[in-house]
């Protein structure tokens, strides 16, 4: 599950002890589901199946260039 912390609050990782970054980070499934899932009742942070899309980048997204 890809987890991601609400704007403005900082949010640990039980099963590593570092902040969780602000763009989210993929947690494996383990014994730590339970906390993960109370953060997110208490809204502290929102749990995705999968990253969040990213902006495409390259030619495609920048349109016609050559013109």
């Amino acid at each position: 599950m890809y987890i991601t912390p609400k704007a403005g609050l900082v949010v640990r990782n039980p099963a590593t002890g570092e902040i969780l970054p602000t763009t989210g980070a993929e947690i494996p499934p383990g014994p730590h589901r339970a906390y993960w899932l109370r953060r997110q009742k208490d809204g502290d942070v929102t749990i995705h199946a999968a990253p969040p899309a990213a902006p495409a980048k390259g030619k495609a997204a920048a349109g016609e260039e050559g013109k």
